[in-house]
């Protein structure tokens, strides 16, 4: 669905402001039109949720496809966004940590 949506999403990188991360997305609809957007993190969040820095773009990329999905549903996507507890909570569920799956597949002696 969202390939009828989106030509490209393409990650434009991470910007430190205090108190929060914002990663920046840029989105090319099949009419050409490009719009960016950010989602932000806030600091406390990364230990609080033992979200590593490393995943964050990826639990924003996979936030923006769903958000992208839900706006043909006619849900228009904010250019600023925070990242909630909620979907970082989902992420974890769907995208185990490398820890857990270094002592998933570790066997027992």
């Amino acid at each position: 669905m969202t390939k009828d949506i989106v030509l490209q999403l393409r990650y434009l990188g991470m910007l430190p402001h205090t108190g929060h991360r914002e990663y920046r997305f840029q989105i090319e609809a099949h009419d050409k039109s490009i719009r960016t957007v950010a989602l932000t993190i806030d600091d406390g969040m990364f230990q609080k949720n033992q979200l590593m820095f490393q995943e964050a773009p990826d639990l924003c990329y996979q936030k923006l496809l769903a958000d992208v999905t839900n706006e043909a549903t006619g849900t228009r996507i904010c250019s600023l966004a925070p990242v909630t507890e909620s979907e970082i909570s989902s992420y974890r569920n769907s995208h185990p940590t490398g820890k857990l799956r270094k002592t998933a597949v570790r066997p027992r002696v």
